[in-house]
């Protein structure tokens, strides 16, 4: 009888250690390494104040399951993919000058940023 019992604690306790939860959200089929940025560039190094002239950034990185925040001090920026990948950026006149325009990419392994400078003029 004690074998018995034995034998059915045994088997419980390989139940739950065999099942274990799987709190890992990501695609499984996506492998998730850190972040790296391939490139970073805009299709303009100059652009005309207003939305009429846009540079198109694009972010090429690898790393699986990435997400990519732009940020600027002034000048307007708009996802115009899916991933966030690649934005359009405009200026108005409060923004004239050079702009440092930084892309973060990250994962659940970690980040990396780059940058890239645009300048806005006056015609």
């Amino acid at each position: 009888m004690k074998s018995r019992i034995t034998l059915v604690i045994f088997l419980i306790t390989l139940a739950f250690v065999s099942c274990k939860k799987d709190t890992d959200t990501a695609d499984p089929g996506v492998v998730t390494t850190l972040p790296q940025i391939s490139a970073l560039s805009a299709d303009k190094s100059e652009i005309r104040v207003g939305g009429e002239d846009p540079a198109i950034l694009t972010c090429e990185a690898i790393g699986g399951n990435l997400s990519y925040v732009w940020e600027v001090d002034l000048g307007d920026i708009f996802a115009i993919n899916e991933d966030g990948s690649q934005v359009r950026f405009t200026g108005s006149e409060c923004c004239v000058g050079d702009k440092v325009i930084t892309c973060t990419v990250s994962n659940d392994k970690g980040s990396v940023t780059e940058t890239v400078i645009v300048h806005i003029y006056i015609p």
